[in-house]
């Protein structure tokens, strides 16, 4: 008999050990209104001292088909190409993995980007405020907030908390606050 992986369950529970470095909420005019999101900045180091961000965006979107494939189209500005510019010769690669079979709920969308970077230990936060904030703010067409870094490194957590189910009035940022002070 062959066993059977759960790979959304799988990529729950080492999404739990990031490294959280910090976190910003985003807004964008879609023509139906503003959506709102949260960007989730995690980082992971190599022995070598080289090593990636992971880049989480969570967004409100409507559940249509074309207006969500829209708003998820827009991450595909961010390759290795159009962040050079940005990071010089630091960036080894770039991969987007999207994540909406996580979802919980189909009016937020989840997509994830790592970009590999030559060396990041002890660097990440300057990287993140000169170099990877300036490339988003003008790659893709959202209003971010300031930065929140996540200054205490909690012990990893062994049971995945269950994502909180967004309720009509409350917003994406607001759920999202919540969830993290629960950990």
């Amino acid at each position: 008999m062959e066993d059977v992986y759960d790979l959304s369950k799988m990529t729950l529970e080492l999404k739990s050990n990031e490294n959280l470095t910090g976190f910003t909420g985003f807004s964008i005019e879609d023509g139906a209104g503003i959506r709102e999101g949260v960007l989730k900045i995690s980082s992971f180091y190599r022995p070598d001292g080289s090593g990636y961000l992971t880049l989480t965006f969570i967004m409100d979107v409507p559940e249509d088909g074309p207006a969500r494939e829209k708003l998820g189209n827009r991450f595909n500005t961010i390759t290795e190409t159009t962040l050079r510019p940005f990071f010089a010769d630091i960036v080894e690669t770039v991969l987007r993995c999207p994540m909406d079979s996580l979802a919980q709920s189909r009016s937020w969308q989840y997509d994830e980007i790592n970009i590999y970077i030559k060396s990041l230990k002890g660097i990440e936060r300057r990287i993140i405020e000169h170099q990877l904030m300036p490339a988003l703010k003008q790659l893709l067409p959202f209003r971010f907030e300031a930065m929140e870094w996540w200054e205490t490194k909690p012990e990893a957590i062994h049971l995945v908390k269950q994502a909180p189910v967004k309720s009509e009035s409350e917003s994406i940022i607001s759920t999202f606050m919540k969830w993290i002070r629960s950990v």
